[in-house]
């Protein structure tokens, strides 16, 4: 008498496929390929999650390989080689699909060929008319060999009737293709859209959010063409925007979103003009330098004065630099972020930034967490900032400064410079409130460097008796 070592051939292909619905496509796909029957009859078609890119034919290891020996002809053969075995792959595949719903859809294929279109329009015919939830289409290369234009030609451009059967989807990303009709109105559960190098104009931007009642997150990376983004619908429940290197915003933003609660921008400096935004709790500014502007107090202003109202505020080593030298001298600094709780800022410690370190912390009287990151350092040696007449050791030794509400402070990327270090000592000594003061060193750092500087903190003076300092 023989006994069944293996367990899994008792399973009925009803129960492995219940599971099959609940398990990423890739996962399914490597589970059916442990039993040979379960992969003839085809049971990982049964999926409702099928995200797939077409890096996963690629070959990744074998590509750097060549690559870092200067074949880029092979390297870029390699790559054509993929993309053709992923697009006959997905084409089978989602042919074939048996689930009579989707979850999600994902791909990414790079559109190098109008060869590709009639393909690509059944996949998005099938998975829409399945009633998919959450559909990514996007046609961007993900590992470019060279840099890649933002206007490709051949370009592919969603069909029309995308726009008329998406009344199911929910979550919609779509990366580096034309919009063609671009009419959302049928999108009526739209949750989040995120739209990613595609051409928009300016009145399109605020009839997406009108036509999507349902809309709470807004992402526009890198699109191009757009002269300002307005969005004044009172009544709609957008809590998200998210504004990245878009080109070219020489109107600048303007919103009246009452229930707006979060908010990230990147890009160059541009005028706000923010009406009620009263719950707005969380801002993430990444300015670009403009090396050749003068910046000054009415520019900086309009810049902070919008978010003053915000309670997470992170800001960028680029807008450090732009706050001129004048505020730190300011008795009452023309703006205030009173609701402020925890402060994140991303800086050089350079010399012309150190006053607008000193800056943000006096004008934020209610911080209790404070978190400065010195890992990202972006040089400008162009840039020549207004005379400043403290020395960067002078900075930190002068007296006066109280930042009593001050009670966790983290400092990443310490390596153990002497700018480093002043700042930290200005933090023990003038912090009263301070409880928890955490230094993690940068991994490249030059370990004898900071372990003399953590020597020399442990020895400060500080305001705060009871303050814990764990140096990482």
């Amino acid at each position: 008498m023989t006994t069944n070592t293996d367990p899994l051939s008792d399973f009925h292909d009803d129960l492995i496929i219940m599971i099959i619905t609940f398990l990423p496509f890739i996962d399914a796909y490597r589970l059916c390929m442990s039993k040979k029957k379960w992969y003839d009859r085809s049971l990982w078609l049964h999926c409702r999650s099928f995200e797939l890119h077409e890096a996963s034919f690629m070959l990744p290891d074998s590509r750097q390989y060549w690559f870092s020996i200067g074949r880029r002809t092979k390297v870029m053969y390699m790559k054509r080689i993929g993309r053709l075995k992923y697009f006959h792959f997905v084409n089978r595949a989602v042919r074939r699909l048996a689930s009579e719903f989707l979850t999600k859809f994902s791909f990414r294929l790079y559109y190098s060929s109008n060869s590709y279109l009639q393909n690509i329009d059944k996949w998005i015919e099938i998975v829409l008319e399945k009633s998919v939830q959450e559909l990514s289409l996007d046609f961007s290369d993900g590992d470019p060999v060279e840099p890649q234009p933002m206007l490709r030609n051949p370009q592919y451009v969603l069909p029309h009737f995308f726009y008329q059967q998406g009344m199911s989807v929910r979550v919609l990303n779509i990366n580096s293709c034309g919009l063609g009709l671009c009419n959302f109105v049928n999108f009526i559960q739209l949750t989040s859209l995120a739209l990613t190098r595609v051409r928009l104009f300016w009145a399109e931007i605020e009839n997406k959010a009108h036509n999507c009642p349902f809309l709470e997150t807004l992402s526009l990376v890198e699109c191009y063409r757009i002269v300002k983004v307005e969005i004044t619908l009172r009544t709609l429940g957008l809590r998200k925007l998210i504004v990245r290197h878009c080109q070219s915003l020489s109107l600048g933003i303007e919103l009246w979103l009452p229930r707006l609660q979060y908010f990230e921008y990147a890009g160059k400096m541009v005028r706000f003009n923010m009406r009620a935004m009263d719950d707005l709790e969380e801002v993430i500014l990444d300015y670009h330098l403009d090396t050749r502007y003068s910046y000054n107090s009415e520019d900086i202003k309009s810049l902070f004065n919008p978010f003053a109202d915000a309670r997470i505020l992170q800001v960028s080593t680029s807008a450090l630099k732009i706050i001129p030298t004048e505020y730190l001298f300011f008795e009452q600094p023309l703006f205030k972020f009173w609701q402020l709780e925890h402060l994140t800022l991303k800086t050089g410690l350079e010399h012309f930034e150190l006053a607008s370190i000193i800056c943000l912390l006096i004008c934020s009287p209610y911080i209790t967490t404070l978190s400065i990151s010195t890992g990202a350092i972006m040089h400008t040696p162009d840039f020549r900032p207004n005379y400043f007449p403290l020395s960067p050791g002078e900075i930190w030794t002068t007296d006066g400064w109280i930042l009593d509400h001050h009670e966790c402070v983290q400092i990443e990327g310490f390596t153990g410079k002497t700018c480093e270090t002043d700042l930290v000592k200005f933090m023990l000594r003038n912090s009263r409130s301070i409880k928890e003061l955490n230094i993690k060193r940068l991994v490249r750092a030059t370990s004898s460097v900071t372990a003399e500087a953590f020597k020399e903190i442990n020895k400060a003076a500080v305001a705060s008796e009871a303050v814990v300092i764990n140096c990482i």
